[in-house]
């Protein structure tokens, strides 16, 4: 069984045409989302880290483990911190 050329011309689009971008929304909000996604994760992250290294220099009675960690943490705390409650920059 052979093709004709009209049954070739027949099929001008594709059967699947993707609409880049419509499926997850304007780019700013899936960036707003990563960046609040980020924030709770470190955020979170950093409480957990704090309290398991506060609850076992408390048992243990030496308290070197909770400012190491808190020397890993604190710059990330900060970053979060300093983007979110830092100067306000106009991006007009």
């Amino acid at each position: 069984m052979s093709v004709t050329p009209d049954q070739k011309r027949a099929r001008t689009t594709k059967p699947f045409q993707p609409a880049i971008g419509t499926d997850f929304g304007p780019v700013e909000e899936v960036e707003a989302k990563t960046r609040d996604f980020l924030a709770r994760v470190i955020a979170l992250g950093a409480v957990v880290a704090l309290a398991i290294s506060g609850a076992y220099s408390l048992i243990r009675g030496n308290y070197i483990v909770v400012l190491e960690v808190w020397s890993i943490v604190g710059p990330m705390i900060g970053a979060v911190v300093s983007y979110y409650f830092g100067p306000q920059r106009d991006t007009e």
